[in-house]
């Protein structure tokens, strides 16, 4: 057996490490962290302060800060629901497509426990300062 193929195994026999989502689409916003009285995502916000120039767009990121791939470009009054903040940064859940609305996210009523966003909806991480509040 070569050490690659030990290395294997032994991950096998341990498990997966983390219950924390974190793939190829980044790490998830927590929902419900309001408690079971409020919504998932308790606030609507729209993509509002920075300056838009042809072509310009908000980056939506995989994670919480700067050097993070970009997932998505969002543009100039998106509306997006809001969920978890982490030090300056807003993790947010948004529709993508032509079939889908803000309301079809499923964070617009209250969870048990808080969990990470799992969809139908798109989730990321932008800037808190170029959100401007909309509801909640």
């Amino acid at each position: 057996m070569n050490m690659l193929t030990a290395i294997a195994l032994v991950a096998l026999q341990i498990g997966p490490a983390a219950p924390e989502r974190f793939d190829d689409e980044g790490r998830a916003p927590m929902i419900g962290l309001e408690g079971p009285s409020a919504d998932a995502c308790p606030g609507i916000g729209r993509i509002a302060s920075f300056e838009a120039r042809k072509g310009d767009f908000m980056r939506v990121r995989v994670d919480a800060y700067e050097l993070a791939a970009t997932k998505d470009k969002l543009p100039l009054s998106t509306l997006v629901w809001l969920c978890e903040a982490d030090e300056g940064w807003q993790g947010i859940v948004y529709p993508m497509g032509d079939n889908q609305d803000l309301g079809d996210c499923r964070v617009s009523s209250a969870l048990a426990v808080s969990e990470p966003y799992s969809g139908p909806c798109q989730y990321g991480w932008i800037p808190a300062k170029h959100i401007e509040l909309v509801a909640g």
